[in-house]
Parts: structure tokens; C-alpha cells; sequence
């Protein structure tokens, strides 16, 4: 019995990190499909007034941000079912890479947004929040703390997930509650990334008890 419990287990625990992991994906490939590609289509008439003047900046922070919401969701699949070879090291370094180059470029844009200090505050506050966990991520993996890395690597991937719940905020702001744009960017410029972090905190905890982030 303690056999089949353990495949049972096993099991279960796979179909959830499916679960998770494909919808993620799903949601992830409709942002850059339907909001990030159409930047990459470098015009005025694209980017408008508002970011045309800041266009280098912004092209980079969608790139890279881009990068990393794909690569992450790999990473996270690749790290959570031990497939942690060249492959996994090799991804690990192009969405630390993509993180550097969209966060810094994040916090161009954040201190250049013109008459908006709360919105601002939110963006910059994001882009401190993805430098702190993806170092952290990086810092215990140097140190060899596996499951330290990929619980860092958890709170990392929200925070970039944050492209994702932003525009689905904003739209549902803006859509069912008839606030403006810049009302709703300002509060999910905070709530992007600091809700989501503070419901996976528990779920982090939870998860070293039922093992779904463990060390075999």
C-alpha cells in the first residue's frame, strides 16, 4: 500500500505542476502574442508620444522581459523534475541575463514616466523586488542551496510574471470598473507583483511539507 500511495503521490504531484505550469504558459504566450510583439515593430505611429521619445528603452525592457517569461517557465519546469543539466545552467544564465537587461532598462523607464510619482514609485519598486530575488536565486545556487535556489527562483518568476497580471489588471480596471488608464497602471504598477508575492509566500511553505519543491 505504501508503494501505490507513493506512485499515487507521485502522480498527483505531477498533474499539479502541469496544471500550473501550462497555465502559466498559456497565459504568458497571449501577453507577448497580443501586448509585447506589436513593440517590436520600432515606429512612431506604434509607440505614440508617450514612449516614442523613451522607445530604445522600452524596446529593451519588452525584450528582455519577453525573454525571461519565456525562459522562466522552462526553468521552472526543468528545475522542479531535476532536469538540472547543461541545459538547465545554460537557461539559467540567459534569464538572469534577460532580467539584468529588462530591470535596467525598467528602471530607465520608471524615472522617466513624466507627472505620475506613485506610478513611477510602483514601477521602480517592481524592478528592486526582480533584482533582489533573482540575486538571491543566483547567490544560493553558488552556494549550492538547491532548494533555497529554486524557491528564489519561484518569487523571481512572479515578480516577471508581473508583465502578464499588469495588462490583465489594467484591462479589467479600466474595462468593469471604468477607471482611467493612468489610475489603473498606478495600482497595478504596485499590485502586479506584490499581491501575487505574498500569496505564493505561504504556498512556498506549504509546498517544502508536501515536497513539491524537493531535493531528490
Amino acid at each position: 500500500m505504501n508503494a501505490i500511495s507513493a506512485v499515487a503521490g507521485r502522480r498527483s504531484l505531477r498533474a499539479w505542476r502541469v496544471l500550473v505550469l501550462g497555465s502559466l504558459a498559456i497565459a504568458a504566450m497571449w501577453f507577448i502574442g497580443t501586448r509585447a510583439l506589436p513593440y517590436f515593430n520600432v515606429t512612431d505611429a506604434q509607440y505614440g508620444p508617450y514612449f516614442w521619445p523613451r522607445r530604445w528603452g522600452l524596446l529593451l525592457h519588452v525584450a528582455g522581459g519577453v525573454t525571461a517569461l519565456g525562459v522562466g517557465i522552462v526553468q521552472l519546469w526543468l528545475g522542479l523534475t531535476n532536469r538540472t543539466a547543461a541545459l538547465h545552467r545554460a537557461f539559467g544564465k540567459t534569464y538572469v541575463g534577460a532580467v539584468i537587461v529588462s530591470c535596467s532598462a525598467g528602471f530607465y523607464l520608471a524615472w522617466t514616466i513624466p507627472g505620475s510619482p506613485a506610478y513611477a514609485a510602483g514601477l521602480t519598486a517592481l524592478c528592486v523586488a526582480w533584482a533582489v530575488t533573482t540575486s538571491m536565486a543566483v547567490f544560493a545556487i553558488r552556494r549550492r542551496n538547491v532548494l533555497q535556489h529554486r524557491e528564489w527562483m519561484m518569487r523571481s518568476y512572479v515578480v516577471t510574471f508581473g508583465f502578464v497580471v499588469f495588462r490583465f489588471g489594467v484591462d479589467a480596471l479600466v474595462r468593469w470598473k471604468g477607471m482611467s488608464p493612468l489610475d489603473a497602471q498606478t495600482i497595478m504598477a504596485w499590485g502586479a507583483w506584490a499581491v501575487p508575492l505574498v500569496l505564493l509566500e505561504p504556498l512556498i511553505q506549504l509546498g517544502r511539507d508536501q515536497g513539491f519543491f524537493r531535493v531528490r
